[in-house]
């Protein structure tokens, strides 16, 4: 692998990073375990192992990131009475580690159209919640909850708590 290959690696390290990282910020937003670093760091590593698959051909890599990916997101799923909490945390880990690799094969486009899709999607758990009639009204936006003077963090429902 010659200095000009390596340096194309580089880039798509940030690159893997940046995607992992904007899922990530979202995450941190609402305050769950897995932030950003952790989803930074999922991409991040999930584009080397794919690069270095590459540059030593072996077509077992990938599988082996989707197991180990599957026992780290089994790490943030607990069980608490009869609810599971952590099942978003665990599918995001994934996807991000999905976003690395796609990244690594060179599939620009998918990742640059997952990272967003990925996003919305966690966006969406206080309009699903009101769908499934565990909120009864729809969610306020923070900024309007403050400037109502309700600005104490709602409580989320239980099986999604990450």
């Amino acid at each position: 692998m010659d200095v000009r290959d390596q340096a194309e690696l580089v880039g798509k390290l940030f690159l893997a990073a940046f995607c992992g990282g904007v899922i990530g910020w979202q995450r941190d937003r609402h305050q769950y375990v897995a932030g950003l670093r952790t989803m930074a760091l999922v991409a991040s590593g999930s584009l080397l192992f794919t690069a270095a698959n590459e540059v030593v051909g072996s077509d077992r890599v990938i599988a082996n990131i989707v197991t180990g990916i599957g026992f780290l997101g089994a790490g943030v799923m607990l069980r608490e009475g009869g609810t599971v909490r952590g099942i978003t945390t665990a599918a995001t880990i994934w996807s991000v580690a999905a976003i690395g690799v796609a990244i690594g094969l060179e599939l620009y486009l998918l990742a640059l159209v997952a990272t967003p899709l990925v996003f919305v999607i966690l966006e969406m758990r206080p309009f699903s919640e009101y769908i499934s009639g565990r909120r009864a009204e729809p969610p306020l936006p923070p900024r309007l909850r403050r400037a109502i003077g309700n600005d104490e963090p709602e409580e989320h429902a239980g099986d999604e708590h990450d």
